[in-house]
């Protein structure tokens, strides 16, 4: 860390307004070849449909008589400056930017100071013009994070499973693994770790950190992960940035709907049912052309699950959900922009948790609902300085429900009975952000500065209501109750705040070096948190084709209140039976959780990264990625009793230490008509000392012990792309993602764990998913129907494994998914 101090001592040098270097021209990056004129110049300014400025979009200038060519990239206010032109000369003018439009200009006079303003429409399903393709994702020596990036092109070609949900498309980026709970986990990182961003504003659940809002995936425009060289803009995660940004109306009206027709299913021995209806629709247009739009997408979901291994009348699975965004953009004058936003979310599930392992009787009903309220401001100042200013209200509601009021039990083999608790709780956020975007400047180069502030206030309140669990043995005999309190209540509240300080450096036109630091605070730990970091990239070669990387940065996480909770429960009281099941062979072992909170620190990250971007011949973009992270400080619960496993005080503690480490290579290309391929294989190692995940109703008895995460997967490697077939208006779609299977740890009858933890893994997952997508146009409306074979190979990829040593069934994987055939149709709106 030394010598990151040093640079940083070197950066406020170096930008400080009394250095006396010599000062070089405005614009986002030297151009490749200075013109000789001087007098004359033309400044950029590149917006969106809707006049929002568009950052970092590539700016060239042609010089028509000479071929000199002049390139910057814009800043944070959409602005790029060209000086010293020649005024007797045309110029022709070129804008791009990745899901943009690009835009080309020809036969530009230039005299004086001049302005032009460059608009780049985003990329629409539905193009409005014939043969205009989407900008290229060509090497942006202007992005330092190991940014990958979704645009719409991506979200609505690559068929991924189950994509009525957007969270099925990020494990085909790199980094980036599912669980089986459907939550996300990005370089080696737990969920919580992740910092989830919607439009701006934090939507990460503020309890369990699960990324638990949805919304329809055709509200998304691009969604971009960020795994290392994060800008310090964003603190609290270690694991990196999941940012969201959905759609916005423009002067045209558009509508359109996927999957308004609901689907039946056959199964051997079912016979007919109905099986979903997961309806999409959005819709958006002007409501004063040129200065207010409105924005409307929803989606819901209609589910009769059906598990084949069931009895008929107990397996079926009900499951209903839906959302709706809303937004509003209001352009009150060309210098500030209004934009409102408001999602909402339902569900309601009969039976959460139907298996082989937990029939009917033993599922819970479950109600979830939560909703987002912002608003956001941008004013653009006159010298080029930006401020954005934004409020946002978020709140989630959980509740679940037994099927009924009998006693729960445990077998080797199945549950029976019904499930032994019930909870309501209910979670906040209120956040307030502010961000100022510097008026660029030279000294030793140029300087693009933003400083920041974000302000959050948590809340949280849960209640538990506990009925007893019997424990049966093999032969059918009592061997432990477990007795939770009947009544548990839980209140805790969180602020949070946070401040930083970012510059963007170019003190040549190769080499851009991104310094910053970051302030973090909150109530719980109280402690003053400093994050340093510094990152860059080095352009090679007279064409650019070659980008260096590198970085390396302190990273805190948030405080976890999901482990304050569960010192708030407890005591917990284990009833041991001998082996006639009636007669107690003594007291009850009693578990407690507890936290020291003026004890605790903040778990942190120390995390670098390098990494090499190079064009191939033929247009192929290949990329070379290392990253390591090096956690300490992380929260865990261990058991101060060291006479017996099976009972304790468990205290929360700073013991833990995780380490991650992968190399990823990547490649792509783009072919004519905006048709892609896109290639990556990872290796990766995501361990911890500690990796025992002690809770109150689900114990693992054992000493904590280290081992790999339950995420861990050394090796993997996803493709997708889609090309034109011989046939007319068909395209030909897939994605493939093959990895190693999940670890898995196996316990006895006692939930005791046998063997090293996480010591077995399930089978290797392979996916394919080809498809065919077919468009035509009926009674002058676009449509679009696509076929798609899910897992076509029959590949048994399970999701469930019985690890109860004891039980006859031991080893026996379930939840096999199988081959598929999913169909989509999409209304596009009027040709």
């Amino acid at each position: 860390m030394r010598i990151v101090h040093l640079v940083f001592c070197l950066w406020l040098f170096a930008a400080a307004p009394w250095a006396t270097a010599q000062q070089t021209p405005r614009h986002a990056s030297i151009p490749i070849a200075p013109s000789r004129h001087e007098g004359t110049s033309l400044t950029v300014l590149v917006v969106d449909e809707n006049s929002v400025v568009v950052p970092d979009a590539l700016v060239v200038l042609t010089d028509a008589d000479s071929d000199e060519t002049l390139r910057i990239y814009t800043d944070a206010a959409g602005r790029g400056r060209f000086v010293n032109l020649s005024a007797e000369h045309k110029f022709t003018i070129h804008s791009e930017k990745g899901n943009f439009y690009p835009v080309s200009k020809q036969d530009l006079q230039i005299s004086g100071a001049q302005t032009l303003e460059v608009t780049l429409p985003h990329v629409q399903e539905l193009k409005e013009t014939v043969n205009v393709s989407a900008s290229t994702q060509g090497i942006d020596p202007a992005q330092v994070a190991d940014r990958k990036s979704l645009g719409t092109s991506e979200i609505v070609n690559i068929p991924y499973p189950t994509s009525r949900d957007i969270r099925n498309i990020l494990p085909f980026l790199p980094q980036v693994v599912q669980d089986g709970r459907g939550q996300v986990h990005v370089a080696g990182a737990d969920t919580y770790e992740t910092t989830d961003v919607l439009d701006g504003f934090e939507v990460t659940s503020p309890v369990s950190g699960s990324l638990a809002m949805r919304f329809s995936a055709d509200a998304v425009r691009q969604v971009d992960v960020d795994s290392t060289r994060v800008s310090t803009q964003y603190g609290k995660e270690s694991g990196g940035i999941i940012d969201f940004n959905t759609g916005m109306g423009d002067d045209h009206l558009r509508f359109d709907a996927t999957n308004f027709i609901p689907t039946w299913q056959s199964k051997r021995h079912k016979g007919v049912s109905f099986d979903k209806w997961v309806p999409r629709a959005t819709v958006s247009g002007p409501i004063a052309k040129g200065k207010v739009w409105f924005f409307d997408s929803a989606d819901a979901e209609y589910d009769n699950y059906i598990f084949k291994d069931l009895p008929l009348g107990s397996d079926r699975g009900p499951f209903l959900r839906g959302s709706n965004l809303a937004k509003v953009q209001i352009n009150l004058r060309s210098t500030d922009i209004l934009s409102f936003g408001f999602l909402n979310n339902i569900q309601d599930e009969k039976r959460q948790g139907l298996s082989l392992l937990n029939p009917a009787s033993t599922t819970v009903k479950r109600d979830l609902s939560s909703y987002l309220g912002d608003v956001k401001e941008l004013h653009y100042f006159s010298g080029g300085a930006l401020l954005e200013t934004g409020f946002a209200w978020n709140a989630f509601h959980d509740e679940y429900r037994p099927q009924g009021s009998a006693p729960f039990i445990i077998t080797p083999t199945i549950n029976q009975g019904n499930y032994f608790e019930a909870f309501n709780g209910t979670s906040r956020r209120a956040q307030g952000i502010a961000n100022l975007f510097l008026r660029p400047f030279s000294s030793w180069g140029r300087h693009e500065i933003k400083i920041g502030t974000e302000i959050d206030q948590i809340n949280f309140t849960q209640r538990y209501t506990d009925h007893p669990v019997e424990l049966l043995r093999p032969d059918g005999t009592l061997f432990r109750q477990s007795v939770l309190p009947p009544l548990t209540l839980l209140d805790r509240n969180n602020f949070e705040t946070s401040a930083y300080l970012e510059d963007r450096w170019s003190p040549t036109d190769r080499l851009l070096v991104e310094p910053g630091i970051r302030l973090d605070w909150d109530e719980i730990v109280r402690r003053p948190l400093f994050s340093p970091r510094i990152a860059g990239t080095y352009a090679l070669g007279t064409e650019r084709n070659t980008k260096l990387s590198a970085g390396i940065g302190t990273y805190y996480e948030r405080t976890h209140l999901d482990y304050l909770a569960r010192a708030l429960t407890g005591p917990r009281l284990d009833y041991y039976y001998d082996a006639t099941g009636t007669t107690l062979t003594g007291p009850p072992v009693v578990t407690n959780f507890f936290v020291d909170q003026p004890a605790l620190r903040e778990p942190r990250f120390l995390n670098w990264s390098l990494g090499i971007e190079h064009k191939f011949p033929a247009a192929i973009y290949g990329a070379v990625e290392y990253l390591q992270k090096s956690g300490k400080d992380g929260f865990i619960f261990q058991n101060l009793n060291t006479s017996s496993i099976l009972s304790g005080n468990y205290v929360l503690t700073n013991t833990r230490r995780d380490h991650y480490r992968s190399v990823q290579v990547t490649a792509r290309k783009h072919f004519h008509g905006d048709y892609n391929v896109y290639g990556a294989f990872t290796h990766s190692y995501a361990h911890s000392n500690a990796v025992v995940d002690y809770s109150l109703n689900a114990p693992i008895f054992s000493p904590q012990t280290g081992g790999p995460l339950p995420w861990d997967v050394p090796n993997r490697f996803i493709s997708w792309g889609w090309f034109p077939t011989p046939l007319k208006r068909i395209d030909l779609v897939y994605s493939l993602d093959y990895r190693t299977g999940f670890p898995w740890t196996a316990v006895n009858e006692n939930q005791q764990i046998v063997g090293a933890p996480y010591s077995h893994r399930f089978p290797s997952v392979f996916l394919f998913n080809p498809g065919l997508e077919f468009r035509f146009t009926f009674r002058g409306y676009a449509l679009a129907l696509r076929g798609v074979a899910e897992d076509v190979t029959d590949r048994k990829n399970p999701i469930f494994v019985n690890n109860n040593v004891d039980s006859p069934n031991y080893g026996a994987y379930g939840g096999f998914y199988g081959r598929a055939f999913t169909a989509r149709i999409r209304f596009l709106g009027r040709k």
